[in-house]
């Protein structure tokens, strides 16, 4: 009995992978979270598989939200603070929009984790004088809220202001 269990795990697992993956390749591509038929579509998969590991699009969209914070708490342990924010702000700005389509109580648990993850990096930078002393930690959502859809010039003005000059 064991042994007819384990493959369904695995496969339910590789069906969950699959999904999110192409939930956040759609995401990154449209902007916005797709309807799960499409997800189920895109997928290759049946709609009952993508229902039975997200009933909703709120589902999803926190496990797509999930994914993009554990991609930036891997990008932080070899990036200055200031390479993190211009990759945030450049790279993962969609992550804001996605925040914005999820329930207000899941907006404030992912700002949360996202504020918790650059909390250590952030008073590194500001003890080593490289960031204005007058930027709070609770800045940084009102920032990328701001450079959701700014061109790349911008966000480099924008992180020119946030950072003292080097003497």
């Amino acid at each position: 009995m064991s042994a007819t269990l384990l493959p369904r795990r695995l496969d339910a697992r590789r069906n969950r992978e699959v999904i999110l993956r192409v939930a956040v390749e759609a995401f990154d591509r449209c902007g916005e979270l797709v309807s799960l038929d499409e997800i189920a579509r895109r997928a290759g998969l049946g709609r009952a598989t993508v229902y039975r590991h997200f009933p909703d699009r709120n589902a999803l969209g926190s496990a797509v939200a999930a994914e993009r914070l554990a991609d930036l708490a891997r990008r932080m342990e070899s990036a200055s603070f200031r390479e993190f924010l211009h990759a945030t702000l450049v790279e993962q700005r969609s992550l804001v929009g996605l925040l914005r389509e999820l329930p207000e109580r899941a907006q404030r648990r992912y700002s949360d984790a996202l504020l918790t993850l650059l909390r250590p990096a952030f008073r590194r930078a500001r003890e080593e004088g490289r960031l204005r002393s007058d930027l709070e930690l609770a800045d940084l959502p009102i920032v990328f809220g701001m450079v959701e859809s700014a061109t790349e010039r911008l966000v480099q003005a924008l992180l020119d202001g946030l950072f003292e000059k080097a003497a």
